[in-house]
């Protein structure tokens, strides 16, 4: 594999792999803030601001040295450069988010983030430049390169949109807040009174957890989507809503829920 087709691929694959990090890292905090909370709440803040800082660390950190290093070196090998781009990652992060809000608080708050979206990169960047069949297929067919750059759009497309379409319930606790508001809007008017509330709890995973033992109220309001729901002895004893709280009558009568189980 010639020097000359490793630097015809070299910024696409490293743009590729920055996006990849990008993906995977907040792919797994959201599983990590679902388990820890129950769902992701603030993901799509977490996601945008990322989204931005990588962009920036690839355009100031990545296309440089990428650029200039000699990519027959040993620190190239999978086994050796991820842990090197982890402890780049930690630092690119540091010099930025120190730059911008000087806040120690904040480096420690997000730097985990930062040293596994480095060690992604590492990983993703040294098995692709290894590979001699995609270095060489890119080099015969470069309009490829278009549809690499693109991919990670095509997933992310996927997971934010055509998920929470065609499984809902899968993926809710690991959707942004305003999938989750649409998903919630879409899955509340299903329901009736009489209805029980553990099959609307299983459509909604953890967003209707303070419900407990069969029992208990809520209260929603949401940009285009408003609910009251109190249950009872495992039942909805009451359900109303709306596009915003004024178009019913959103009080919650604790009475409703005094009476005794039959």
């Amino acid at each position: 594999m010639t020097t000359i087709k490793i630097n015809r691929v070299k910024q696409t694959f490293g743009f590729f792999s920055m996006i990849i990090a990008w993906l995977l890292m907040n792919f797994f905090y959201s599983i990590y803030l679902a388990f820890k909370d129950g769902k992701a709440d603030d993901i799509g803040v977490i996601i945008f601001w990322s989204g931005l800082f990588i962009i920036i660390a690839w355009a100031i950190f990545i296309i440089y040295p990428l650029h200039k290093l000699d990519h027959s070196r040993q620190i190239f090998k999978p086994v050796i450069f991820p842990f090197i781009t982890t402890v780049y990652g930690a630092l690119t992060y540091s010099i930025i988010i120190g730059g911008l809000f000087q806040s120690l608080d904040l480096i420690t708050m997000f730097l985990p983030l930062a040293l596994l979206a480095g060690l992604i990169f590492g990983l993703t960047y040294s098995l692709l430049i290894k590979s001699v069949k995609l270095v060489d297929f890119l080099n015969k067919r470069p309009i490829f390169k278009v549809a690499i750059i693109l991919s990670p759009a095509v997933i992310l497309i996927f997971f934010l949109w055509v998920l929470p379409m065609i499984a809902p319930s899968l993926v809710f606790r690991y959707m942004p807040d305003h999938i989750q508001d649409k998903i919630i809007a879409q899955t509340i008017p299903k329901f009736k009174v009489g209805d029980d509330i553990e099959s609307l709890k299983s459509l909604l995973p953890g967003y209707l957890d303070n419900i407990q033992n069969g029992k208990g109220n809520m209260m929603a309001s949401m940009n285009d989507f408003a609910f009251v729901l109190q249950v009872n002895c495992g039942k909805i004893i009451r359900l109303e809503y709306g596009k915003n709280p004024s178009d019913f009558d959103n009080t919650i009568y604790g009475k409703l829920e005094e009476k005794a189980c039959p």
